[in-house]
């Protein structure tokens, strides 16, 4: 067990570093929701744009091309589009079908490459003469790839904010560290009186948080939602949707990070104790990860079973992102109190990743938060618990956690 002082030390320690962290996830998370806003946005209003203005200028030359389609002119019409495509921005072709449906033109001169892809949106208007006789269909093929563009040119203004807005929130971040830290004298008296005012402090904040930035995701889902139903389906939408997704389960693992522990200690065997981790363990049979668990000898110990199993399942859940088929639990007895070794036989990690595993936002895979044995570490700090990892005998990652515990013999 650590002394007073060496628990005021680390507990000043974590108070210069979680609300630099918090506040930075705050103007990163910020910016992120304002970048996807704005283009989603932009593009939605680009694309109405072009489309009304495509809509003024088929009336425009309407006439012209009525009487075209009349001589049966495809020149014509060739030289009518071809000044249009090269005037409308993001206009990449015009194409012509008379009454009959039948090819009469198109600015590009490539009728074989004029049937539309995902790169471009198509409107498709009727020719139709002042006795509202339809003579044919004129079709605009919209660059989705040019909307795109252009709004990045337009998103520099945007990013300067945004880094504005990173700069200040990690000013303000160290500001509140000095500003928490300061007062800290005597540590003891730190331990009693302020640790938990500073836990209310980092609950609160939290919770605000996770609010203030569920308020834009749904609003973004609503958005996706509207569109889906009005047949606007297309894969900038599912990106936006997916992205969102993601954005809003790295906001619940940051919050499960962020949120003070309180530990709940309760009686029990250790037998009783590996029924439980069995029991919890039974889910990720479907996954196909089967675990077993191993109880050698069966006394009594004081543990936080849903502390313990929460880390457990984070394990468990790991293995399986890393291919793992198979995990053993050993649960033993230690000088220290309890301890459980985790074996599994999955791909493990590099030498270099080993001293970096539990640190906040170090990930080694592509689409992870780093958060999950970040947890893990905060778990087991509350339970003044130690975990280690190291890759297994033969394949896969062994972690091993001592907790202190009473043990008692049973009778």
């Amino acid at each position: 067990m650590h002394s007073p002082s060496e628990k005021a030390e680390r507990l000043v320690k974590r108070l210069k570093r979680r609300p630099i962290l918090l506040i930075g996830f705050l103007a990163i998370t910020a910016v992120m929701v304002n970048i996807v806003l704005f283009v989603y946005i932009q593009y939605i209003a680009e694309v109405r744009s072009t489309k009304h203005f495509l809509e003024a200028q088929q009336k425009i030359i309407s006439s012209d091309v009525i009487k075209y389609l009349d001589d049966d002119n495809s020149f014509g019409i060739f030289t009518l589009i071809t000044r249009l495509t090269s005037a409308v921005p993001h206009l990449d072709n015009i194409a012509v079908y008379n009454s009959k449906g039948l090819y009469m033109a198109d600015g590009r001169v490539e009728r074989d490459t004029i049937t539309p892809d995902s790169s471009n949106i198509v409107f498709r208007m009727p020719i139709v003469d002042a006795a509202g006789e339809h003579l044919g269909t004129m079709e605009f093929f919209v660059s989705r790839t040019s909307i795109v563009a252009g709004i990045v040119k337009n998103i520099s203004a945007l990013a300067l904010l945004n880094l504005l807005i990173i700069v200040a929130g990690l000013l303000t971040g160290v500001y509140l560290s000095q500003r928490m830290t300061k007062p800290i004298a005597d540590f003891s008296k730190l331990q009693e009186e302020n640790k938990q005012k500073h836990e209310t402090r980092m609950e609160n904040l939290t919770f605000g948080l996770a609010q203030e930035l569920a308020e834009p995701i749904e609003e973004i889902n609503r958005l996706t939602d509207t569109l889906e139903r009005q047949g606007v389906r297309n894969q900038e939408i599912m990106s936006i949707r997916s992205e969102t997704f993601k954005l809003a389960e790295r906001i619940g693992e940051f919050v499960e990070y962020s949120m003070p522990v309180k530990v709940a200690i309760s009686e029990m065997t250790l037998s009783e104790l590996a029924d439980f981790i069995r029991a919890k363990s039974a889910r990720y049979i479907r996954k196909n990860l089967i675990t077993a668990v191993h109880c050698p000898e069966d006394v009594s110990v004081s543990i936080d079973k849903t502390k313990f199993g929460k880390i457990i399942a984070i394990l468990q859940t790991n293995s399986l992102d890393a291919g793992a088929k198979n995990a053993v639990i050993t649960l033993s007895v230690v000088k220290k109190g309890i301890e459980a070794v985790y074996e599994d036989d999955g791909t493990g990690f590099g030498d270099a990743d080993m001293d970096k595993l539990f640190l906040p936002y170090y990930t080694t895979k592509s689409d992870g938060s780093g958060l999950g044995l970040a947890v893990c570490a905060v778990l087991a700090e509350a339970m003044g618990a130690e975990i280690s990892a190291s890759n297994g005998d033969t394949a896969g990652v062994k972690f091993r956690i001592v907790i202190p515990s009473e043990v008692k013999e049973l009778p």
